[in-house]
C-alpha cells in the first residue's frame, strides 16, 4: 500500500484595489446618511410618543408624571412680580417676527431663492425660535409651561415672498435691520430664466403661538410650589419628547412625521450614494 501525502491548500489572500477618492466619498456619504436617518427616526419616534401620550386632566397632574399630554387654550402666564397691569402683557409676550402682534412662542425662517446647479430652490439663510413661559388652561385650571427646551410643531402663520422690485413690509424691514444675519443686501433682477446680480427673491416665514390659541403640550411634569392661584402645583418644562403644538395631538403628531420625512429621504439618497461608492469593497467582502 502506498501512502500519498496531501499538502494543505492555503487560502488565497483577499486582494481589493481601493481607489481613495470613491472610498472617501462613500464613507462621507455613509456618515451623512446615518445622521439624516437618525434625525428622521427620532422625529418619527417623537410623533408616535405624542400620539400615545396619556391625556391628562390638569387637576390630576403631579410632579414626576412622565410623558403627559395637556390640550387646552394658551394664555399669558400670571404672577409677574413687580410689574403693573399696564406693562404685564408686553413683559410676558414676544413680538412676532414678521407681523405686528404679540405671541407666546415663535419660530421663523428666512430663505433666498438661489441657483442650485441647473435649477433653483429655496435655501435657508437664517432661522430661530423663542418662547416665554405660558399656561395651558383647561376648564378654568391652568398648567404652567416653560418652552425653553421644547420642540415647536406649529403651522405656518405668515409666508411673505419679496421679489427684487418689491418693497418689504415695514415689520419685515424692521426685522432685517435688527438681525445682522438677514440684513438686506442689494438685490438683483430676474429677466426670464436669467438672474442679474444677487438672487432677487426672499421668503420670510413665521410660525407663532398666540394667547388664546389652542395648544397641545407633551412632556414631563416637575414641581411648581409657587404656582399662582388658578394653576396647579406642577409645571411642564422638559421631557422626551417635549413638544408644543398649536393643534390637537393627532395633527401635532402628523406634523412631526412630515418634518421627519425630509431627513429620511435625504438619508436614503446618501445611503444609496455610499453603497455605490463602496460597492467594490462590499462586493469583494461578500464574494
Amino acid at each position: 500500500m502506498s501512502l500519498h501525502s496531501t499538502l494543505a491548500a492555503h487560502p488565497t489572500p483577499l486582494r481589493v484595489t481601493i481607489d481613495p477618492l470613491p472610498t472617501l466619498i462613500g464613507v462621507a456619504a455613509l456618515l451623512v446618511s446615518l445622521g439624516f436617518l437618525a434625525r428622521g427616526g427620532r422625529g418619527s419616534l417623537d410623533a408616535l410618543r405624542v400620539a400615545r401620550a396619556t391625556a391628562t386632566d390638569p387637576r390630576s397632574l403631579q410632579a414626576g408624571d412622565r410623558r403627559v399630554r395637556v390640550t387646552g387654550r394658551a394664555e399669558i402666564a400670571s404672577g409677574a412680580h413687580g410689574r403693573s397691569d399696564d406693562d404685564k402683557e408686553d413683559a410676558e409676550t414676544l413680538p412676532a417676527p414678521f407681523s405686528d402682534e404679540q405671541c407666546l412662542c415663535c419660530a421663523y425662517d428666512v430663505s433666498e431663492y438661489r441657483s442650485q446647479g441647473k435649477g433653483r430652490s429655496w435655501v435657508s439663510i437664517d432661522s430661530g425660535e423663542a418662547g416665554v413661559p405660558f399656561r395651558v388652561v383647561v376648564d378654568g385650571v391652568g398648567v404652567r409651561v416653560d418652552p425653553a427646551a421644547a420642540d415647536f410643531a406649529f403651522g405656518v402663520d405668515e409666508d411673505i415672498e419679496i421679489a427684487a422690485d418689491e418693497t418689504p413690509p415695514e415689520r419685515v424691514r424692521r426685522f432685517t435691520d435688527a438681525v445682522e444675519a438677514v440684513d438686506e443686501s442689494e438685490m438683483g433682477w430676474t429677466l426670464g430664466p436669467l438672474t442679474i446680480g444677487d438672487d432677487p427673491e426672499r421668503r420670510y416665514r413665521q410660525r407663532v403661538l398666540r394667547p388664546g390659541d389652542g395648544v397641545t403640550v407633551v412632556g414631563d411634569a416637575t414641581a411648581f410650589p409657587d404656582a399662582p392661584v388658578g394653576e396647579v402645583k406642577a409645571r411642564i418644562d422638559g421631557g422626551s419628547p417635549f413638544v408644543v403644538g398649536d393643534a390637537n395631538a393627532r395633527r401635532t403628531a402628523l406634523r412631526l412625521v412630515g418634518r421627519s420625512a425630509v431627513p429620511v429621504v435625504l438619508g436614503a439618497v446618501s445611503l444609496t450614494v455610499a453603497a455605490f461608492a463602496l460597492s467594490p469593497i462590499l462586493g469583494a467582502v461578500v464574494g
